[in-house]
Parts: C-alpha cells; structure tokens; sequence
C-alpha cells in the first residue's frame, strides 16, 4: 500500500505533526525512493517504508503512534543497510540533520544529502572492488512494441567517469551489448502512466538488472544535446564523434539527466568526474553474444554463477582494484586491432623474458589503491580520510613505476601516458603526505586526520587541549593539598562537563565555595569558578580544532579533485599494465606461448589446453591440437589464395566420441584460446597461431526461456538461426549437439543441413554431435574434416582418453557412460538389449556427385578457390540414407494371393522361398 493510501486510512492528527510533515515533504521529492529520515542516532522509515525495511532488512516494526508503522537502523552502523537495501534493488534517499539539535527551533532542519541507486553508488563500502558497477539507458527507436526494431543505448560507469553511447539497428544486438556490459540499473522512458515499457520489462527481466522509468522527456535530443554541450563545455558534440541528430544521444541524456538528480557535489556540478563522451563501435572488438558469454563462462560459471571458477577468475591475477574490472571489461570486449593486441603481446613478452622486470612492476603497483573510485568520490563529496592517504600513497608510486618502465622499448607508450602526469602527481602525494598521518581514521567525526606541524592555527588549539590534561593534574593537586583531601577527583563526561568529585565519606570536608553539580548513590560531584572558567575554554578549544580540522580536510579534498584529470590518466595506465602483469605471471607460471596473430581467418594451436581446467586438473589435463582455416570466397589477397589452396586444412571439423570423452571441452578450449589471444594473453599451449576473428558463436547447453514462450529446442534453433545468418569466414563457430531437442530424425536432418550451411559459408567450425551419419560430409565436403575424442572399451566399461585424433567415431558409448552414472543394472540390460534389437546395419551408396577418394582432410581443387579461380558448382546434397533393393522373396510375398492357396499350396509356396533365401545367401558369400 502506498504511504498516502495509510496517510488517508489512519487518523490525521497522527500524521500532521512537524516532523511528519517535513517527512512528507521530503518523501513527496523522491518518489520511489526509500527515505532513511535521521532522528538523533537512529534513521527511521515510516508507513510503506518501514514495512519494506522490516521485509528486507530484517529490523523490527514498531510504532510510537497508532496506525503509523515505523522501523530504524543506527547511524553509524548504517552502511550494511544500504548496501542490502541497494542489493536488492531498491533506491534509497538519506536525509541527514543539518543542524544541531541542541540549537535548532522547533523542528531540526533536514535535507536529502544522498540519493543511492544501484547503477550510481560511488561509496567503497557498496561497491564490489572488483566489479564496475554500470549505469545504462535504452531508447527504442522503432514503433510500438516492435520486437527487433532499432534502438539506442548510453551507458556510464559513475565511480570511474566513462560514458559511452552507441545506436543499434537491431534490439537483439543491443540486448547482446547490455549483457557484456552488465549494468547494474537501466534507465527507459515511461509510458503515460508512468510505468516501464512491456519491451523494457521483458529487457531487463532477461538482464536480471533493476530498471527505472523516467519522464519521456529527457530522452530526446534537443533536451539531450544542451545537457550534453552544458556537461562538457561546448558549442556542439562535433568533436566527440557525435553529429546532433544521433540517435544515441537521447539515452545519453537521460543518463546525465539521472546523475544530477543523485549526484550532490559541494559544487552544485554534476557528474564532475565524467571526462567526456564517447562513441561505441561494435566493429573494434571481437563481437560475443550473451549465448557465447554464457556457454563459455567468461564472467561467472553456468551451475554455480561465481566468477572465482569462470575464465575472469582463473586469469585473476591483478594487484588493483581496476585492474581486477579491467581484465573482466578486456575479457568481455576483446580487441580487433592487430596494433593493439600485438602491443600488448609485446609487453607481455617482456615481462616474461625478464623476471626482473616483472618483479620491479608488481612491487611498484603494490601500493596503487582504487584510484577512479577515490576521485568520483572527491567529485560527489564522499571522500573520507582514508580516501586521501591512500591517494597519496598511490599517487607516490609513480616514481618507482616509472624507474621500471623506463629504456623498455615494449612498454615505452606506457611510460610517456605515466611521464606526462608524474610532476602534478607527485606534487600532491608530497603536500598530502605532509598534511595526513600514516593512519587515518575512517571518517573525521572526531578528528586526528591532519599532523600536527602542519597549520598553526590547529596547533594552537590542539596545544590547549593538551595544556588541559597537564592543568587538571595540577589543580587536582593543589585542591588536595589546600584543603586536606588526599582522594579528591578530578573527571570529565560528555553530559555534565568537568567535575570535582568526593567520596560520600569525605562529602563533609568541601568547602562552600564548591558549588554541588551532581549527587551520586555513593559520591558528591561539584563545580568551582575556575573548573568552570576551564571547561569553557577547553570545550571550545576542542570544538573549534575539531572545525579547523574539517576545513583543512575540505582544502585537501578541494586540491586533489582539480587533479581529476592526471588521476585518471593515471589509474588507466596503471590497470593495464597491472593486467599485462598478471598475463605475465600466468604465462610464466602455466607454461602459455605467445599466439601469432594473422589477417587471414587461421586457427592453428598446438597442445592447447582449456585456461581454467588446466589449473584445476594440473597433469591430469590431456592437451590437443586444432588446425582450421576459414574459406574466404572472395579472397582480397594473394596471401587468401595461397590460403585456401597451398593446405588441406579444413573450414569445419565434425567431432564425434563418447559423452565425457572431452569432445565439449575441445571445443571450448579452441574458442577460449581465441578470446584470450585478442585479449591481449598468452594463450595455454606449445605453439598458436590465431587469425583475426569478428565474431565467436556458441550453441552450447541445453536452456530454456519459458517466461518468454521458448522452450529448450525453441532457445537452441534461434541461437542456431543467429549463426547461419551472421557467421562469416572470419567468425569462429562452435557448435555442440544440434538437434537433439527433437525427434532423431528431425534433428538429424537439421544438424546435418546445418553443417553443409556452415561448410558453404566457410567460418572456422567446431562442430560436436552424436549423430554418426554426418561423419559421411567430407566425401561431398572437402572443407568437413572428421575428428573423434578417443575412449577404449575394458572388461565391459569405457576409458576416456581425452585425445581428439583424425576419422570419425564407430560409436558413442552412451549406454556404458549410463552405468558409469549409477543407472540400476537391470535397466542397463535391458538398453543393451534394445540396442541390439534397435541397431540397423546400411549399405550406403555413393551420395550423388562423389568420386572414389574423397573424405577426410582432402581440401578442395585449386581450380575452385582464388582471386582467377571460376565459381565451384555447388555440391549436390548427400542422401541421408542409400535406398537397398528389395529382395525377390518379398516381391513374391506380395503378388501372391493367399485366398486362393489350399493348405498343401500354401506349404509348397513357404519351402519354395525359403530354397530362394538360402540360395541367395550362399551367393552372397
């Protein structure tokens, strides 16, 4: 129920007071938002929102007046509760008191100070280190509801400034983009009654993402392109790469538009961190779908969803925090440009070659903290103490980094990006290290943040609390000895102030002057003129160094945000040479090579081994080798005629073998071998050779969609359509069990005529399948190679080899992998025995178009590949199975009538056929 429905259901009286007023008013700004109202120590919620707390947070519901239901949470200890409030999806307002209580009149002045949401939270306390936490937008360009129609998207990453935007023609392949950007939040434009799109709702349900409507409004590009020219101070998005009618800037403006509304900065700027915007080019990176991203557990694995045991964990070897989210960003958007992964194979390999070198890096990173993160907090207002020694801390290593760079030819770029920002950095980590202690407090509540040496002003009056401690001693000596009291005490509290406290036995001994403050069950405390000269003096002094410590700390705050620039130039440098550190020291330690990288659509890898299960299965992993080579139909080159004609090697390889043999690991293993390659990794294995892929498909595993209608076989042949439309020759396609969500015949069709597509349309292809009949391919198909993973059948059970050798599989070992699961022995017998009943031996004949000699690895005739060469007649189809000839006997069987045999007829005609039969089996042999 919504909090104006209770307001309207309980009593007036009730709820017209001046703080519920107030409470009101604030709740009226925010909608949608959880407002955590502070009353003394304790924010409270009330009405709908201490229902909710109470739900999600666990804290008890209580309620002072009747029919107003409240809940609260400490102050101090706040952070947990909103990190669980924000994690389970909700926005959350904070309104502080902004003035003291103990001087306020009437009511305590409040305001919202922070308003959390999922994609824009900035504090080191909600945030996950290693993770980025994006915020994104999506405009749909197309009319109604259309259900692939153009779309737009924005998307930024508050706590480390990037904003990027892009339009797409199609909403599958912004959807495909939401999935490698995993935004936290999704901003939509609401319909007229203020709700999210059905389209919306059914994006983000996919994502799992929170999704927040937003006035319609912002989206469009006139209000877009001022907030934009406004942000960044220009005329016009001309040099940013954006005209002003892109489309992708309606989201983008919703984006920034979002940001000032839960952005406060002591300003009054929004966003001061975002350094400009950028356009987003799906052509600059290896394209992978969520299918591919999913199936080949790159972020986090399929059973479980942790990323500890997925590919980004396995390769987890970076030192700072943004490079932990930088090698999952390179991960998720792989490089296209040749410059760029050989640049970062350069630097790889120097880090290798020279242990030295390594070590001198992973020293001088040590020190480098979350740098983005520290400086979007500097922008809103948020930092803490903590926050500034770390800055200076990383900004000091600098130096060192630099010692190790320099007069390395292979790492040279990264060292004039660090020398060009090192002067203005050292200069604040020295001024920030003369000014904080080494240990800094969490938050400057009670001070001790800045040394002492360093302002004069909070010397002086630190000096006169220290001055206290020393002139209450003595006064407690001297009231001791003037008036005979040997047990006489002097003491302070927060309530009463400063004290002169008796025993209840000596309480007869003070003298008049001694005005009585408090009286305790076995103690008389009293005040004189001159303790309470005092305490005047000190409480201010206190109060006032306490003032003068948070002003320096806001000068401090204020020095290093105008270093936002250098800062984040910095960290970038320092993320990517921390993640090509951790390649190195993977490829050191896991024995990975150096891939060579080539134009034209090669994969050649030798010993290759899968990168996570070979740190899990160390020597029990058995490598194995992958040659492909896509067919390029209208080659550019000579180099692409050389390729197609001077090897044999194949576009497509069908692998067959037993369940558990490793033919799944196979494939992924070649694919993730690719990723890593343009990622900027070694790769695990002996030798690599990996041309230059737009795109990496997958259909592996078995999902359903049934919240949208699809079922498994639906989910599997829209994945599979995606592939015959989009694969090209410089794509790499793998491919696992097509057609098994369907009856054996229909599904044999499919995969088979799948499989003459992909040899046609020439993408390297991994192709794993039970179905034995497609083995027969490489007659027809020169390009269709058979591989098998190796197993050997022992005393009634089946060893796997995990070896992927030439030729096709005789079977699949289906029924003994069942007894290896635990399958009760009497319906493993009684499988055997239907096999053997079910089993049809086929004579095939030769498929139409064949010639004696082709099959396996034969590559096609030079006459049809090449810049000169003619167009190949296409292939004519092969027959799924060869028609046999009928027997004489049942053409006899069935012209005969068999009303017009007497008994002895109907003998003679039996022993006839059956001398026929007998005659032609001995023919036969």
């Amino acid at each position: 129920m919504h909090y104006a429905e209770l307001v309207a259901k309980s009593k007036g009286p009730n709820l017209d007071t001046p703080a519920m007023r107030q409470y009101r008013r604030f709740k009226d700004q925010h909608p949608g938002c959880v407002l955590f109202f502070r009353m003394g120590d304790f924010y409270e919620m009330f009405l709908e929102d201490a229902v909710l707390a109470h739900e999600t947070l666990g804290v008890t519901l209580t309620q002072r007046t009747e029919g107003v239901p409240m809940a609260g949470v400490p102050f101090h200890s706040v952070e947990p509760y909103l990190k669980r409030m924000i994690e389970a999806g909700h926005r959350v307002a904070v309104c502080e008191q902004v003035e003291d209580a103990a001087q306020a009149k009437g009511v305590v002045k409040r305001d919202v100070t922070r308003v959390l949401t999922p994609g824009t939270l900035t504090d080191e306390t909600l945030l996950d280190a290693g993770a980025d936490n994006p915020l994104a937008a999506v405009a749909f360009l197309g009319p109604g509801d259309a259900p692939d129609g153009p779309a737009a998207l924005a998307w930024c990453e508050v706590s480390a400034g990037e904003f990027r935007a892009a339009a797409f023609d199609h909403l599958s392949d912004l959807a495909a983009e939401l999935a490698r950007i995993g935004p936290t939040e999704l901003l939509v434009a609401e319909t007229a009654t203020g709700e999210a799109p059905p389209r919306a709702l059914e994006l983000a349900g996919s994502l799992g993402v929170s999704i927040t409507p937003r006035p319609a409004g912002v989206f469009t590009q006139t209000a877009a392109h001022q907030a934009l020219c406004r942000q960044f101070s220009v005329a016009h998005l001309g040099g940013f790469g954006f005209d002003d009618h892109d489309p992708a800037l309606g989201p983008a403006g919703a984006v920034l538009d979002y940001l000032r509304q839960t952005q406060r900065t002591p300003t009054g700027q929004p966003t001061p961190n975002l350094r400009s915007i950028l356009p987003f080019n799906r052509e600059d990176h290896l394209v992978i779908d969520p299918a591919t991203l999913a199936s080949l557990e790159v972020v986090r694995t399929l059973r479980t969803g942790e990323q500890g045991q997925a590919l980004v964990g396995a390769l987890q070897g970076a030192r700072t925090p943004m490079g932990k989210r930088l090698l999952r960003r390179w991960l998720a958007y792989p490089s296209r440009d040749l410059s760029v992964i050989r640049s970062r194979h350069d630097a790889v390999q120097a880090m290798v070659d020279d242990d030295l070198f390594a070590r001198d890096l992973r020293e001088a990173l040590s020190p480098v903290q979350d740098v983005p993160r520290i400086v979007s907090r500097l922008g809103v207002g948020r930092a803490t103490p903590r926050d500034l020694v770390a800055l200076a801390h990383s900004a000091s290593a600098i130096a060192p980094l630099l010692e190790a760079l320099a007069e390395r030819p292979s790492v040279a770029p990264y060292y004039a990006r660090l020398e060009d920002v090192a002067a203005p950095l050292l200069a604040l980590a020295e001024h920030l290290h003369h000014a904080c202690v080494e240990e800094p407090p969490a938050h400057l509540r009670n001070g001790g943040l800045i040394r002492d040496g360093h302002d004069a002003e909070l010397d002086r009056l630190r000096h006169l609390g220290r001055d206290a401690d020393a002139w209450l001693a003595q006064y407690q000596a001297d009231l001791s000895q003037q008036h005979n009291i040997p047990n006489v005490k002097v003491g302070f509290n927060k309530v009463f102030g400063y004290y002169i406290e008796l025993s209840a036995a000596q309480r007869s001994k003070a003298p008049p002057e001694w005005k009585r403050k408090q009286t305790l069950k076995n103690a008389e405390r009293y005040i004189t003129p001159e303790l309470k000269a005092f305490e005047d003096k000190a409480l201010t002094a206190e109060s006032q160094a306490l003032a003068r410590e948070q002003e320096l700390f806001a000068q401090l705050c204020e020095r290093a945000a105008k270093h936002a620039g250098p800062l984040s130039d910095y960290a970038d440098a320092t993320a990517e040479l921390d993640v090509l550190r951790g390649f190195a020291d993977l490829a050191r330690k896991r024995g990975y090579c150096r891939p060579e990288m080539v134009e034209h659509p090669a994969l050649r890898l030798t010993g290759a081994r899968h990168p996570v299960l070979d740190q899990t299965l160390a020597d029990r992993f058995v490598p194995n080798d992958v040659a492909l080579r896509g067919r390029l139909r209208s080659p550019d080159s000579q180099n692409n005629k050389n390729l197609n004609t001077a090897e044999s090697t194949p576009s497509l390889a069908l692998i067959t073998g037993p369940n558990m043999a490793g033919k799944s690991t196979y494939i992924r293993t070649a694919a993730l071998c690719v990723l890593l390659a343009h990622a900027g990794c070694f790769v695990p294995a002996d030798e690599a050779v990996v041309g230059l892929t737009d795109r990496i498909f997958t259909r592996v595993g078995s999902a359903d969609e049934l919240h949208t209608g699809r079922s498994t076989f639906m989910v599997e042949m829209t994945e599979t359509a995606a592939i015959c439309h989009h694969a090209t020759p410089h794509s790499l396609v793998v491919l696992d069990e097509i057609g098994r969500g369907t009856s054996t015949l229909d599904g044999l069709s499919l995969a088979w005529a799948v499989a003459e597509h992909l040899a046609e349309r020439g993408p390297r292809a991994l192709f794993a399948t039970h179905y034995h009949e497609l083995t027969r391919l490489d007659q027809t198909r020169p390009t269709v190679a058979n591989l098998h993973v190796t197993a050997r059948e022992w005393d009634g059970r089946v060893v796997f080899l995990h070896k992927v050798e030439p030729g096709g599989a005789d079977r699949s070992y289906g029924i003994q992998v069942a007894k290896l699961a635990g399958l009760p022995d009497s319906v493993v017998a009684r499988a055997t025995d239907l096999l053997g009943e079910l089993s049809v031996q086929q004579r095939g004949a030769p498929a139409p178009g064949s010639s004696p000699g082709t099959g396996a690895g034969n590559g096609p005739p030079e006459s049809t590949e090449g810049p000169d060469a003619t167009p190949r007649e296409p292939v004519p189809h092969m027959p799924l199975f060869a028609q046999a000839p009928e027997h004489p006997v049942v053409d006899t069987l069935r012209t005969t009538v068999i009303e017009t045999l007497s008994p002895l007829g109907a003998f003679d005609l039996l022993r006839k056929l059956k001398q026929e039969l007998a005659d032609g089996a001995d023919a036969a042999d």
